[in-house]
């Protein structure tokens, strides 16, 4: 086999080499080459899959605040709704009480003893029991409802 000899440019040494070496170390610069390049893609790929991730993980979060968000925006409503609603109750309350005081004063001025005698009498035609329409009754034996006090 023929030796040539081949000036390795780039090198600081500018050596002669042999063809054989020279095809040799370009084999391996390729090689070298191919492996950097598969692992580029390889961390290319993994970077893909991160970033991937990442979205999906971006996404599940902003869907998850968007939920909580609606949540909150609805419980917010419920308690406006609700408070609406004991004010209401309260107002008729207050009605209904102002009412009942206002009936309990009619009752306590219509219901004295003089008024009662005269609607009674003129009203309802009633008179005074007479002396033969009274009956008294005797109890010998103690009732089931009274309790002795011994």
């Amino acid at each position: 086999m023929k030796q040539t000899y081949i000036f390795e440019t780039g090198s600081e040494a500018h050596e002669f080499v042999t063809e054989t070496e020279h095809e040799e170390r370009k084999r391996r610069k390729r090689e070298e080459e191919r492996r950097e390049h598969r692992e580029r893609a390889r961390r290319n790929a993994k970077l893909l899959r991160i970033k991937k991730c990442r979205f999906r993980v971006s996404i599940v979060a902003a869907l998850g605040l968007f939920a909580m968000f609606g949540a909150f925006v609805m419980l917010e409503n419920g308690i406006t709704t609700s408070i609406r609603n004991i004010s209401a109750a309260e107002e008729q309350i207050s009605e209904v009480k102002a009412e009942n005081s206002a009936l309990l004063s009619k009752i306590n001025t219509n219901a004295n003893l003089s008024t009662v005698k005269k609607n009674a009498t003129k009203k309802l035609g009633m008179k005074y029991a007479k002396s033969g329409q009274i009956v008294y009754y005797t109890i010998k034996e103690q009732d089931y409802m009274t309790v002795d006090d011994k």
